[in-house]
């Protein structure tokens, strides 16, 4: 017979576990849903600063800019986005192990880590950390987007990287969640402009229109907020991301708490049954003596 104080405390212990479960499953819905309606406004935020660095290159004539130069592609930034807490299924392995690959082909990497396991996870692997920011992918926001551009664009500027990669977890159609690397610097002008219609981009080309002070000094301008975009973007998806996992996994052990408290419930009154048939036995017996003495 299993023991009946055993069970209860079983119970009990699992009843609280599913209640924190599912208390974090409802946390992460909602900020899931709110990194989602960040996300869209950004978005909007970002092409329109994407529209107006490509209608200074279709106007300008000879807007030119360091960004726009390719290189030797020896040195390369990269910013990791993990979390910073566990308990979100296979959301850190799955980018961290995407991460790892893609900064291991890298000659020279210079690796920035968003979130505290991202962080831990490539100093035990012997993989150094050149900027880490513990508390940008739980709650992401556009200061601490703007630092990392601001980090990733100087060194970009002064010589020490030739290219800058961020990795992150794309939010996708249908809830599909893929690891990502997105290139950040150098730009490739072609994909600035995006798939335009070309009658469009002749018409453009042909009306020019006078940057002042320059358009080199707008785009040098423009540039480190529309970087900043792209960080925060990948930032927000990234934790749209987290929390979708979480959800999923806290959803996943709510309903294993209630499988498995269904399974105690049915030993508990099997146990309580036992419980009492044995004590009416006792009793029975007892009562069987006490006759058998009296007769005697």
């Amino acid at each position: 017979m299993k023991n009946f104080s055993d069970i209860k405390h079983r119970i009990k212990s699992i009843s609280d576990t599913r209640k924190i479960t599912g208390a974090m499953e409802t946390i992460s819905v909602a900020k899931m849903r709110k990194a989602l309606r960040r996300y869209e406004n950004n978005k909007a935020y970002f092409e329109t600063i994407r529209g107006v660095i490509s209608d200074i290159i279709l106007r300008t004539e000879k807007a030119e800019h360091k960004v726009f130069m390719q290189s030797a592609k020896r040195k390369a930034a990269f910013i990791a986005i993990a979390s910073d807490k566990g308990l979100a299924g296979g959301f850190n392995h799955n980018i961290l192990a995407f991460a790892e690959r893609e900064i291991t082909r890298s000659i020279e990497p210079h690796v920035f880590a968003v979130g505290q396991v991202c962080e831990e996870y490539f100093t035990n692997r012997g993989i150094a950390i050149d900027g880490a920011f513990a508390d940008a992918s739980y709650e992401p926001s556009v200061k601490q987007a703007a630092e990392m551009s601001e980090r990733v664009y100087s060194m970009f500027d002064r010589g020490e990287i030739d290219e800058a990669y961020i990795i992150y977890t794309a939010m996708e159609g249908r809830g599909k969640m893929t690891p990502s690397v997105l290139k950040l610097l150098p730009f490739d002008r072609n994909e600035v402009l995006g798939e335009r219609d070309e009658n469009i981009a002749d018409a453009r080309e042909c009306e020019r229109i006078y940057y002042e002070p320059s358009p080199e000094e707008v785009l040098a301008t423009l540039i480190p907020q529309y970087l900043t975009a792209m960080i925060y973007g990948a930032l927000i998806q990234s934790s749209a991301c987290e929390h979708s996992q979480r959800r999923s996994a806290m959803n996943s052990a709510t309903r294993n708490a209630n499988e498995l408290l269904e399974k105690l419930q049915v030993d508990y009154n099997r146990a309580r049954q036992e419980t009492v048939t044995d004590e009416l036995s006792e009793i029975v017996t007892a009562a069987n003596g006490v006759q058998n003495e009296n007769r005697n």
